[in-house]
């Protein structure tokens, strides 16, 4: 009898001859020469990933938690001010934020366009009168953009920072720009599965203000203002590796054709599925980190593929406010997210699902189809 086909949710150790021959030079060149900590290549992914997104300044750092934090630090936020976060964003702002003392603020999601806007932000400043909030965190979840034409000015006009979280959005343009450029600073993931992935952990900020970099910088190394000498309070010891970074710009090269492959095979399955769910994000610019459908029986279609030997996940079981490490002063489900948790299942979109792969997952959600109409 045939084997049954199986597709991963993810599998970020494949990749093509090309990108894998480019990886083995850069760590072959970094084993050899060095330095392993610091050095030229380091600084090189740094130049080359500015230059890519359009930012005066990249500064790397260990991973991606840690540059968030990095990010609330180098804008020195009032300790214990709050920071508005979506509820959908998993945690990880959040996290960041109670590292440097900072108050984490739940906002719901339009439940259109699933992301935060103007009224939902609005609506958490206003649940959080007795704490003073300093800033507001937009998520740039699953590869799709936050709309921020009206929301950035309303935070200006609030005297709010922005940070905009990119960890699932390396590559994505909106009317021709990278994302991160609108806020104060911007902050990634280079996490295996990432678009930009590395192989190991590693994290950036992009910045457009150059003394806000240089701050940064200090505060990654200890708050060190000289060799050994501890002169900024608030640092830690946060560093891309030269081994990660050599990768990364490695890897760089591919980053637009691997998104172009992610947003293609995200499209066959909107097509699919559009009798009877919609997905997360906009057609056009998605980079489909994630490819979410989002619809009534998410479970049972989750079922229906995991039978078929098709891997799904679901990104993210648990709102902030359901999470209690996080310690948050309010707990009041959002209405919105809340729906979303509970009808939201990414399929498995990476840029090396081969062919056989992507027409088995089609041929399961045509037949999911066929059952719901």
């Amino acid at each position: 009898m045939p084997v049954p086909l199986t597709v991963p949710a993810a599998a970020p150790t494949r990749l093509g001859p090309e990108e894998t021959a480019a990886i083995e030079r850069a760590i072959g060149s970094v084993v050899a020469n060095g330095p392993w900590i610091g050095g030229p290549a380091v600084e090189g992914f740094e130049s080359d990933f500015a230059s890519y997104l359009g930012a005066r300044e990249v500064v790397g750092v260990g991973n991606g938690t840690d540059a968030l934090a990095l990010a609330f630090a180098s804008l020195e936020l009032p300790p214990g001010s709050g920071v508005l976060v979506a509820a959908t964003e998993g945690g990880y702002a959040a996290t960041a934020a109670r590292q440097v003392g900072l108050e984490p603020i739940v906002m719901d999601v339009d439940p259109e366009t699933l992301m935060p806007t103007v009224t939902t932000a609005e609506a958490a400043l206003e649940s959080s009168r007795s704490v003073p909030v300093s800033a507001v965190v937009v998520t740039h979840l699953h590869g799709d953009a936050v709309e921020l034409s009206a929301l950035d000015p309303w935070r200006r006009m609030r005297g709010l920072r922005l940070v905009e979280d990119c960890a699932q959005a390396a590559g994505l343009r909106v009317g021709g720009s990278h994302v991160g450029l609108t806020g104060d600073v911007a902050t990634f993931s280079f996490y295996p599965t990432k678009n930009l992935g590395a192989l190991g952990d590693g994290g950036a900020l992009a910045f457009t203000d150059r003394d806000l970099a240089a701050r940064t910088r200090v505060l990654a190394q200890y708050g060190w203002t000289e060799r050994y000498r501890i002169g900024v309070p608030g640092g830690r010891n946060s560093r891309l590796d030269s081994l990660q970074a050599a990768i990364l710009s490695a890897r760089l090269p591919f980053l637009d054709t691997r998104n172009a492959t992610r947003r293609a095979i995200s499209a066959r399955y909107r097509i699919t599925l559009a009798p009877v769910a919609r997905f997360y994000g906009d057609a056009e610019t998605t980079i489909a980190h994630h490819a979410v459908a989002v619809g009534d029986s998410r479970d049972a279609l989750a079922d229906h593929l995991n039978a078929r030997g098709i891997h799904t996940a679901h990104h993210y079981p648990f709102l902030d406010n359901e999470m209690p490490g996080l310690e948050l002063s309010d707990s009041t489900p959002p209405p919105a997210a809340n729906r979303l948790r509970d009808q939201s299942v990414s399929l498995p979109c990476f840029p090396e699902l081969e062919g056989q792969e992507i027409d088995h997952v089609i041929a399961a959600l045509e037949e999911w189809v066929d059952v719901r109409d």
